[in-house]
């Protein structure tokens, strides 16, 4: 009788402890998800009365052409923005992540200089980009009288070719310290009995690298994978505070972001027509075209763990 008390007991300290961030939790992400579903079905222009459309707002977006054409665009240059900041998050997360891991005077130091963008925010670091590579501004001073690489300055920001790439360099430079930390974490997990196991074995270091280590970080990599993909779908600050909602330019840098705040409150040269119904349907088009990837990589890493 006693036991089946206690049982009882913890049961509902259980339901206790989990009630509150159930409900913090439903609020702040459940209801927004209907109130968004709900926003899909209107065409409204932020002040008056909702015009109820079903879903016309989706036929729209991909009948119109002139919808469906910035949709196809601004998501394909997502998904390039998104390869370049995930390619060099990996590599170069890794790289220094090795390098912090070897037992060096002045780690701990080296630690925290890594970390130190990454609490900035996304107008801070937008602010020094540009100061950066403005015509007169230190890239291009090193690149046109220090290397003598070129003849004149380079607009970094103003060549539909390198736009988008400079935007996901600093991207990665600002997020930099999230993957050295996830995989240095990783790193540190790996037991160097198993490495010395595989070394007396035979296994030269690709060998060892490729059957001991990479196993361990390779959950490490689906995460910030899966994080950053999320991220830079449902987040364009760098691009609207330095490119503006079209994505200049020449929409070079528009993606899905931009295409969705140009939707919900126009931009300077747009004839969108302005519809927070529109921007609703565009933020759940994108939800749904990541989700599967998103829930196929954690549920790999999962299975991995």
């Amino acid at each position: 009788m006693a036991k089946t008390s206690y049982k009882t007991k913890a049961k509902w300290q259980r339901v206790a402890l989990l009630t509150p961030g159930a409900l913090l939790y439903g609020i702040f992400n459940f209801l927004p998800l209907l109130g968004l579903l709900a926003l899909c079905l209107v065409d409204w222009p932020g002040i008056g009365p909702m015009k109820f459309v079903g879903l016309d707002n989706f036929l729209q977006l991909f009948g119109n052409p002139f919808y469906r054409d910035q949709l196809i665009k601004a998501f394909g240059q997502n998904l390039i923005f998104f390869a370049i900041i995930i390619g060099a998050m990996l590599v170069f997360g890794t790289f220094l992540a090795l390098l912090l891991s070897f037992r060096t005077w002045g780690r701990n130091f080296y630690r925290s200089i890594f970390f130190l963008p990454y609490p900035l925010a996304g107008a801070a670091v937008a602010f020094l980009l540009e100061l950066i590579v403005r015509t007169k501004g230190p890239l291009n001073v090193l690149i046109v009288q220090g290397l003598h690489l070129s003849g004149k300055p380079i607009g970094f920001l103003g060549d539909p070719l390198l736009a988008l790439p400079t935007l996901a360099a600093f991207y990665s430079w600002h997020r930099m310290s999230f993957a050295i930390i996830l995989i240095l974490s990783a790193i540190v997990a790996v037991r160097v009995h198993l490495i010395e196991a595989a070394m007396l074995d035979g296994a030269n270091r690709r060998q060892t690298l490729r059957a001991v280590v990479f196993p361990v970080l390779a959950p490490a990599f689906i995460l910030i994978v899966v994080i950053v993909m999320v991220d830079v779908f449902n987040n364009a600050d760098y691009t609207l505070l330095l490119m503006g909602p079209e994505g200049a330019p020449a929409r070079a840098t528009d993606i899905m972001g931009t295409f969705l705040f140009r939707s919900a409150f126009g931009g300077a040269a747009t004839s969108v027509n302005v519809n927070f119904g529109m921007s609703a349907a565009i933020g759940l088009v994108t939800a749904v075209a990541i989700l599967p990837a998103a829930i196929f990589l954690a549920l790999r890493n999962l299975r991995k763990d």
